[in-house]
């Protein structure tokens, strides 16, 4: 309840009132399990980066191929954006239009954590022979994508992010979209 009047509403416009209505507790109650508004605010975004890290830690399985980790880490990310579309707002919010009183976080070296683990399974995927390139550029491709389809799904409710995207994006990225001429 918190996380959707702190995206929507911004950390300044949302009063503690407001959120204790909501959640239909009294004020007492919110600072003796958060301490204040700031405190609150800090706990929904690390919580949230703290699932989203569990979610990347349980999509890297060492057994699988290079493609089937990039796929699994990015439908973790997608996955995640779903699950908590206030918290991602909330984060785009203060990336985009930082309040000059709500809480400083790191929202930008926090969003790394996608890129570092994409990063690593291609840089993996080099060692094996299975990629060629330049792990971190592609790495932020796959991030940029991600990106602009969690942008339109939280605008417009699409794309849907499921695992079809995440498997249709990186075989975009793996294999590409040009047809290769056989005539020459």
């Amino acid at each position: 309840m918190a996380a959707e009047l702190f995206a929507h509403k911004g950390y300044a416009a949302t009063s503690t009132r407001e959120i204790c209505e909501r959640a239909g507790i009294t004020k007492p109650v919110l600072y003796y399990h958060f301490g204040n508004k700031a405190q609150l605010y800090e706990d929904l975004v690390f919580d949230a980066f703290n699932e989203m890290q569990k979610g990347l830690r349980r999509a890297l399985h060492p057994d699988h191929t290079t493609h089937e980790r990039l796929t699994e880490v990015l439908n973790a990310i997608l996955a995640f954006a779903r699950r908590n579309h206030n918290e991602y707002r909330l984060a785009v919010r203060m990336v985009v239009a930082p309040e000059k009183e709500s809480p400083t976080i790191d929202f930008v070296a926090m969003s790394r954590a996608d890129e570092r683990a994409l990063t690593d399974v291609l840089r993996e995927g080099v060692r094996r022979g299975e990629v060629r390139g330049r792990p971190q550029q592609i790495a932020g491709a796959i991030c940029g994508i991600a990106f602009s389809y969690i942008m339109g799904y939280l605008l417009t409710g699409k794309p849907s992010l499921g695992r079809k995207l995440a498997r249709d994006t990186i075989n975009l990225v793996t294999k590409g979209c040009w047809k290769q001429y056989t005539d020459r």
